[in-house]
């Protein structure tokens, strides 16, 4: 498990940045290796903070970790919104990357959102 708060904050950094985070990046600030054990414990945290900011009104953040080989979000991002009745596509392919690149433009738009109102606080 990582420090949830600082998982966040590295979230919407990228999103203020226009940029994703691959699950490496991610992996290597919290100094873990990449392997299948530490990827699922990753996505699992990865969770945790989106329904937090979720439950703040955000929109998902899921969408801002992506693999370094294709720039898509894992399996997993798809198969959750495919439960939830929210994409019914590939998790690969045109209609996949319209779809996340949609989601990370809401993603920085929340992030900025927040910036405005810290400063203004």
């Amino acid at each position: 498990m990582v420090d949830l708060d600082l998982l966040e904050a590295r979230l919407i950094a990228a999103a203020l940045a226009g940029r994703a985070e691959t699950y490496g990046s991610l992996l290597a600030f919290f100094e873990r290796r990449v392997t299948p054990v530490t990827v699922a414990a990753l996505c699992k945290d990865l969770g945790r903070v989106c329904d937090r900011i979720e439950a703040r009104g955000g929109p998902e953040f899921a969408c801002l970790v992506v693999r370094a080989s294709d720039g898509l979000p894992g399996a997993g991002y798809f198969t959750s919104l495919r439960d939830a009745g929210l994409y019914a596509g590939e998790p690969v392919g045109p209609e996949a990357e319209r779809h996340v690149a949609r989601a990370q433009r809401r993603a920085g738009a929340y992030a900025r959102r927040l910036q405005r109102d810290a400063r203004s606080a």
